[in-house]
């Protein structure tokens, strides 16, 4: 493990941050809503109204709303049809009509762990309106879903990761059931309620967030994930067998909280990934991992960046067009008065460059104290070939979009 005092950390942060600041891009801010709701909980990129140019989505506690690119007027998907609060949502053509779909988790709970949240697809009947369809659920604080292949059958199936096992109890979240990972196929007939589902592991407690990305085996996909216990890789076989791999500790020593918390993987010009994490759960870390040399072992962990008060979505993304994925951080809280680096809540840019141990970061300030960020992603909005970033806000209640520009 590479480490520096937090203070070191910045110091040197901010030094490298002065002699790259003219080859990294600068960001333009443009509130597209002042005020969604109490809270935007998740955020995604889709193109709802089949022009080719990508729409912002985004959830509120009640609400499923779309901003049209690039007026970015609000329009309603649904509004008061889910048991509150809805908490993620991810865009697919559920039922192959050419026609993008989202599917939704809601009734978000995350102190009742014993009743179970629910899922649902939105899609568009002939006439072009937005129906709910349920999907069956028996599991308790549902709170991330992603689509990929992970099964190897040439189509995307549901997975469905509940923050917490059915009957735990805080301070210890380790302890009691773990969460069920949930596979779905997408049936033939989406509508019918009853989507056929496996459990990919039911080992793993306090699951914050998980990502699906490529596995040596073409065809199939594996499942990445930040739980109490560390950082995990689920990898299911061609028989069929779920195969589980630890990655990374998390943070073990913080308490009461322990962990990971947000996951994602970035990707570098030569190649070679890192995983980026919030540390511990809901944690003030923002934590990079690093393969092993040897290729054997738990990987390389490595603070980034602390303190950030509630760290609260990572995103991996070529910002500046190098080949290296830098690396997007949402805060959600400001940082205690004194502290060093900014004042927070926000979102900051992490340039990532090869460095002899595994890729090294400086921060860039996006936008210091107008963001209390629930949830960050990048995609190109106009089309420049620039990847943007778009975030929401808990308690700034907004979202916006902050333009990639030329340095």
């Amino acid at each position: 493990m590479r480490s520096l005092s937090v203070a070191a950390t910045l110091t040197l942060t901010a030094i490298a941050a002065v002699a790259t600041a003219a080859d990294f891009p600068r960001f333009e801010a443009q509130e597209i809503d002042p005020n969604i709701g109490a809270v935007c909980y998740a955020l995604t990129v889709a193109d709802v109204d089949g022009d080719g140019r990508p729409d912002v989505v985004a959830a509120s506690e009640d609400a499923v709303v779309w901003y049209q690119n690039p007026s970015w007027t609000r329009r309603d998907i649904i509004r008061g049809e889910t048991r509150r609060d809805n908490v993620c949502i991810q865009p697919h053509d559920v039922d192959g009509d050419g026609r993008i779909d989202f599917v939704l988790g809601a009734g978000w709970k995350p102190s009742d762990t014993n009743q179970p949240g629910t899922l649902q697809w939105l899609g568009r009947d002939e006439a072009g309106a937005w129906r709910v369809h349920p999907i069956e659920c028996d599991e308790p604080t549902v709170h991330r879903l992603r689509l990929g292949d992970v099964k190897g059958t040439g189509k995307a199936q549901l997975i469905v990761a509940p923050l917490q096992g059915r009957g735990t109890r805080g301070p210890n979240w380790g302890e009691g059931a773990g969460v069920n990972v949930r596979v779905h196929d997408i049936p033939d007939d989406p509508t019918q309620p009853r989507w056929p589902s496996e459990v990919a592991d039911s080992t793993l407690h306090t699951i914050h967030n998980l990502q699906v990305v490529p596995s040596g085996d073409e065809g199939r996909k594996k499942i990445v994930l930040a739980a109490w216990e560390g950082v995990f890789a689920l990898e299911r076989g061609a028989d069929g067998a779920w195969a589980r791999t630890r990655i990374g500790a998390g943070d073990q020593e913080s308490a009461p909280m322990k962990g990971a918390s947000e996951i994602n993987v970035g990707r570098m010009a030569d190649g070679s990934r890192y995983i980026a994490t919030i540390e511990p759960w809901h944690g003030n870390q923002a934590v990079v991992y690093s393969p092993p040399k040897d290729g054997g072992g738990l990987w390389a962990r490595d603070v980034i960046a602390a303190p950030m008060a509630w760290g609260h979505a990572v995103w991996c993304v070529d910002l500046d067009g190098d080949g290296d994925d830098d690396l997007v951080v949402g805060q959600r809280d400001p940082n205690a008065a004194g502290s060093p680096g900014p004042k927070g809540p926000g979102v900051f840019a992490f340039e990532a460059r090869p460095g002899a141990d595994g890729p090294e970061f400086v921060r860039h300030d996006v936008d210091d104290g107008g963001m209390a960020c629930e949830d960050a992603l990048a995609a190109d909005l106009d089309g420049d070939g620039r990847p943007d970033i778009v975030a929401g806000g808990r308690a700034t209640h907004n979202v916006r979009v902050y333009w990639n520009r030329e340095p």
